[in-house]
């Protein structure tokens, strides 16, 4: 009952969260849009000059300043004290994540054939402990995989998680260190399968797990080639490739049936 509830209380605010986005003018998505990419691919915050000399969008310099401002002012970007450029809120993440569904990136065949010769495999623990370590391979986060209503968690990817440029801050490191040791309980104890039709992001401050909310979660359901339930979730920087890790878990939803 308890997570039901949470569940369509997430919905709700998510859902929200998506509608008031669409109140951008169609010149603010592009920026946004470009703005964030470039942050998820640099780790930088991103100036209107980089906008303007990588994006080529057909609107002057001065037009993408005030943009930016505009989005500034509504709480989709913020401006880190020392730099003069920006980056994401969780409103803006938000926003990015939205358009995701409406434009997800195309799985190189690599990615494909790896992903499919998963359900080859007959044994259910030793399905979930290689989706832990080929989803953390193919997406380079932190992954867990595990049976619903079961204690068979596997996790992998803590490595490829912490090449990460925000954890190159010892309290960050020791604090994501501390949440994987014991997320797969609150995992199990707040989600149920039935509630990822498709799989959902939550970043920031959306996570029901508290001590999650300084990073991006992207959660999905899939079946083992035995048709048991099983919870995958993909935990990184708010920074991580949204758009190919949804790819990924999509293409593992896919490769049920």
């Amino acid at each position: 009952m308890l997570a039901s509830t949470i569940s369509t209380l997430l919905d709700r605010l998510l859902t929200a969260i998506i509608i008031n986005t669409g109140m951008l003018k169609d010149r603010q998505k592009l920026i946004l849009n470009a703005l964030i990419a470039e942050y998820i691919s640099s780790a930088e915050p991103v100036a209107s000059r980089q906008i303007v000399d990588k994006f080529r969008f057909p609107f002057s310099s001065a037009t993408v300043r005030s943009e930016l401002l505009a989005l500034d002012e509504d709480g989709y970007l913020e401006q880190p004290h020392t730099s003069a450029g920006r980056v994401p809120t969780d409103k803006g993440y938000r926003f990015f994540i939205s358009e995701v569904f409406d434009s997800r990136d195309p799985l190189s065949e690599r990615h494909r054939a790896l992903l499919s010769e998963l359900f080859k495999i007959d044994r259910d623990e030793e399905f979930l402990r290689q989706i832990a370590r080929t989803v953390s391979e193919l997406s380079e986060s932190f992954t867990i995989a595990g049976l619903y209503g079961d204690e068979l968690f596997y996790k992998a990817g803590i490595a490829e998680a912490f090449r990460e440029p925000e954890f190159d801050d010892r309290s960050a490191l020791k604090e994501f260190s501390e949440l994987a040791d014991f997320i797969d309980e609150e995992i199990r104890s707040i989600f149920e399968p039935g509630d990822f039709k498709k799989p959902k992001a939550f970043i920031g401050h959306e996570n029901p797990i508290k001590e999650a909310r300084n990073y991006g979660m992207i959660v999905s359901s899939v079946e083992t080639p035995h048709k048991k339930e099983t919870l995958v979730a993909i935990l990184g920087p708010k920074r991580m490739d949204y758009r190919k890790n949804i790819s990924l878990l999509e293409y593992l939803d896919e490769c049920c049936f």
